[in-house]
């Protein structure tokens, strides 16, 4: 599938159909516009949920640390069968997207010991105990890449439900005006700033796979409608 059609098709999840820019074929459009309607009808708020629910029978935590703990609960099924769930819980996180008026992004390199990589990414922190999400995401844009700014929310994501119920937060952040970088000291990273476009085209050629930038950067540049 082409670039264009890939961005247009995430127009299609963002946006209302009807009033989106799409050069996706419209066999595609069609398609996924039917898919969107059909899913519309399954996940309504009237829908009933009960055939798919599993339901905590006993918390077994295997380990309790610092950001994380390890929990083996006991569940039962919705057919009355018994299972085991391993998860890790998290107290969440907060990320941030930074445009200058020039449409310039800051980013940050960092790097990320479970991936043995260097990775490029939007600002982000976790929550600490009772703070609120916008809090984290003010406190982390000025101590990882030195500005402060206009914030607003911007979205929630679950980063992997698969094994961890993080929530993560997602803002965006205008008007930016500099301070100064203070990290902190466990923590070494490159401020990036690069134009909006390059790191939109990174993203599609998959050459940036952290989920909560991609998810901010093509959120952006659908509501905006920019070239790409």
């Amino acid at each position: 599938m082409s670039r264009n059609c890939l961005l247009s098709l995430i127009s299609l999840v963002f946006c209302d159909v009807n009033k989106c820019d799409t050069d996706a074929p419209i066999y595609l459009q069609i398609f996924i516009y039917c898919n969107i309607l059909v899913m519309n009808s399954i996940i309504g708020e009237n829908m009933d949920d009960k055939h798919l629910i599993e339901t905590e029978l006993k918390n077994n935590t295997l380990f309790t640390g610092r950001i994380i703990n390890l929990r083996d609960d006991d569940v039962l099924l919705p057919n009355g069968k018994q299972a085991k769930r391993e998860y890790v819980e998290h107290r969440g996180g907060a990320s941030i997207l930074a445009v200058d008026d020039e449409k310039n992004v800051y980013l940050v390199r960092q790097f990320r010991y479970p991936y043995r990589e260097v990775l490029l990414e939007i600002p982000a922190g976790k929550l600490e105990k009772g703070e609120d999400p916008a809090t984290t995401a003010a406190r982390e844009l000025e101590e990882e890449t030195g500005f402060v700014g206009d914030i607003k929310p911007y979205g929630l994501i679950y980063p992997t439900p698969g094994y961890t119920n993080e929530h993560l937060y997602v803002f965006l952040a205008e008007n930016l005006k500099p301070t100064h970088v203070h990290c902190d000291e466990d923590e070494f990273l490159d401020v990036v700033k690069l134009p909006i476009q390059t790191v939109l085209k990174d993203i599609l050629d998959g050459k940036i796979k952290d989920g909560k930038t991609c998810y901010a950067v093509l959120k952006y540049a659908v509501e905006n409608k920019l070239p790409y």
